[in-house]
């Protein structure tokens, strides 16, 4: 758009017309604005300088051709002066350039208490992420630890335990990173606007009001909603016996308090298969011979009997007390 400063004064048509009345819409040179200001008639007149200046952008009543001197409230709309009488007589209506002020300050308030809020959020949510990673350390140290004393029988389980704790840890900062940045880009936009605010202080008012408006959209636009509560873990202990592997360790909890880790093996001897005690069992009827850790009654051991079960034979089945001998070892 061209500039005022290229262009001559138009009262004189000699100096540069450099500074531009914005009520009476022409370009002056520095004399001519002197002897414009000493006139009673024009005294108040406002004046535009410099870069500032750029009378493309000028807007007039459409219908009169006369500039805007009062924003009507009730239709929401700058009019002149002559609008002001015919069509708006019983509005409200105040001076344009303390309504646009007005806006502008009450804009410029309602960014800053966003841009508040989201320092806030994100603040919580370092805070809270931090509170978190705290946690995962505790945790993975309070089973490594078990893990340790029964690290010849439980290496594996370890491990495994470890990989899924980080992995949730992963979930939750992946969560968490998600929302810092929106809140992020929230406060990068408010700052951007208040600097986008403070350029606009020498645009006519006019133009300024609609410019504010526009960004009131965007402003409103944002909502800022509440931090979720931040990722938790946790991890209990549980008391066990060296004949036990899985009930060594607790129940490890996530936010939604899910036991993810649960004994895998429920049987009525818990101590490792190697190390089991079993017996063979011969059948009396068949001969067949079965392997079982069901220990046989004490009153049998002295006559050979000890376990009344079923052969394991399809084509036998028969049931009675079968003949034992115990031993050690994988069968």
């Amino acid at each position: 758009m061209a500039q005022a400063a290229a262009s001559t004064c138009e009262i004189c048509t000699a100096g540069a017309g450099e500074h531009y009345c914005q009520l009476c819409d022409q370009l002056f040179c520095g004399s001519c604005k002197l002897s414009h200001l000493r006139t009673k008639i024009s005294k108040n007149h406002t004046f535009l300088s410099g870069p500032n200046i750029n009378r493309e952008e000028t807007l007039l009543c459409t219908e009169h051709e006369e500039i805007y001197l009062f924003y009507c409230h009730d239709c929401d709309t700058p009019v002149c002066r002559i609008c002001s009488v015919e069509k708006h007589s019983r509005h409200l209506m105040t001076d344009l350039t303390k309504s646009t002020e007005k806006f502008r300050s009450e804009l410029a308030k309602d960014i800053e208490s966003k841009v508040t809020t989201s320092r806030q959020n994100v603040s919580k949510i370092e805070k809270d992420t931090k509170a978190y990673r705290e946690e995962v350390k505790a945790v993975i140290k309070n089973f490594t630890d078990e893990g340790n004393y029964w690290k010849k029988l439980i290496d594996q389980k370890v491990d495994s335990f470890v990989k899924l704790v980080q992995d949730e840890e992963q979930k939750a900062l992946q969560k968490t990173s998600a929302h810092t940045k929106v809140y992020r880009g929230v406060f990068e936009n408010c700052q951007q606007w208040q600097k986008n605010i403070k350029e606009m202080e020498t645009i006519a008012d006019v133009l300024l009001l609609r410019k504010l408006k526009h960004l009131k959209i965007d402003v409103d636009n944002i909502d800022l909603k509440q931090v979720p509560e931040r990722s938790s873990v946790s991890y209990r202990n549980k008391k066990h016996s060296d004949t036990e592997i899985d009930s060594l360790f607790g129940e490890l909890k996530f936010r939604d308090s899910t036991a993810l880790m649960e004994n895998t093996e429920r049987q009525q001897n818990t101590r490792p298969p190697e190390y089991q005690k079993r017996y063979r069992y011969t059948c009396r009827s068949c001969g067949n011979e079965q392997v079982s850790i069901e220990e046989p009654a004490t009153r049998y051991r002295h006559s050979g009997q000890g376990l009344s079960m079923a052969c394991n034979n399809s084509k036998c089945g028969f049931y009675n007390q079968l003949w034992w001998h115990d031993f050690r070892g994988k069968v």
